[in-house]
């Protein structure tokens, strides 16, 4: 047995001497102890290769389908296949200008989160609303139909994307779920920080998220030449610091000179231990009053009406 189903097996017996401990004959003290619950397995994380990647979604592209359609906004998203299923029909919203969000209802870890979408899930999205008026047309609260029920859906989805990867030319088996660990490792090597991978994810904690990337040796490579080029505790003097005192004084000098402390302050503040650091914080704040005061004493006064 694998050691999740070994530790839910030694929970209910150790429930069951619980609630023997007030029978006559109660089980002898110390039979089972928490660290004889074995931990659970670690599975590494399964993203699909980028080879792979590339040939699923032209193959899920080329379909234009329901099931399809469906599959490629999962793996454009990180949604579970769960979530998938349970968006609504006006999932998408409009933050105003280029910006829109995904809705992503209450899933597995009881959360609900906003993930940004760009123009080819919004397209993929308009395609679902057209096809989910088709019959059997979906039910009012759903983007997508279930004629048959949830589970039903579900078994279909995972049958299209089986399909989709043989007809793509992958050769191994492909579950839902390595969707979700593609996405998380492309957006971590497009750039994005772990704690926004976190937010993205709908994740507690970053050992969750941690669980689902895949960090490969080009990966760790061009990491690590990026850090020689530019180390950050290299990072160069402001220019106004490093110059010398100016002849004449004016006040966009002042305002630089000001610009410059609060900047090297900063990095000096950083570079220290917390205790002194609260007290640079107050010092920071207090530059930074003293700079805008300054650029109200040198303001033009305001014509009166």
């Amino acid at each position: 047995m694998s050691a999740t189903s070994r530790a839910a097996h030694l929970i209910r017996l150790r429930k069951l001497f619980d609630l023997l401990a007030d029978h006559a004959f109660p089980p002898r003290p110390g039979l089972l102890l928490s660290q004889d619950i074995p931990r659970a397995d670690q599975v590494l994380p399964r993203p699909l290769t980028p080879e792979d990647d590339a040939r699923l979604q032209a193959e899920l592209h080329r379909r234009l389908d329901l099931l399809s359609s469906a599959l490629l906004l999962t793996r454009l998203t990180g949604m579970r296949i769960g979530e998938t299923m349970d968006l609504a029909p006006d999932c998408l919203r409009h933050l105003g200008s280029d910006q829109w969000v995904l809705h992503v209802p209450v899933g597995k870890l009881h959360n609900e989160r906003w993930t940004p979408v760009d123009e080819q899930v919004r397209e993929i999205i308009a395609r679902l609303r057209f096809l989910r008026t088709l019959p059997p047309a979906a039910p009012p609260d759903f983007l997508l139909p279930r004629p048959k029920g949830r589970n039903t859906l579900c078994v279909q989805l995972r049958a299209a994307l089986s399909d989709g990867a043989t007809q793509a030319g992958i050769s191994v088996h492909i579950v839902p779920h390595q969707m979700r660990h593609t996405y998380a490792t492309s957006m971590l090597r497009a750039g994005v920080s772990l704690p926004a991978l976190m937010k993205l994810l709908g994740h507690r904690t970053a050992n969750m998220t941690l669980r689902y990337v895949e960090i490969t040796q080009k990966d760790l490579q061009r990491e690590f030449h990026l850090a020689r080029q530019s180390p950050r505790h290299l990072i160069p003097l402001p220019a106004a610091v490093a110059a010398s005192d100016p002849d004449i004084a004016d006040a966009s000098g002042v305002q630089q000179r000001l610009s410059a402390t609060i900047r090297l302050m900063d990095l000096y503040r950083q570079h220290n231990s917390p205790v002194s650091g609260k007290i640079l914080q107050l010092l920071l704040r207090r530059l930074v009053r003293v700079r805008s005061a300054f650029e109200k004493l040198i303001s033009p006064p305001k014509p009166e009406k």
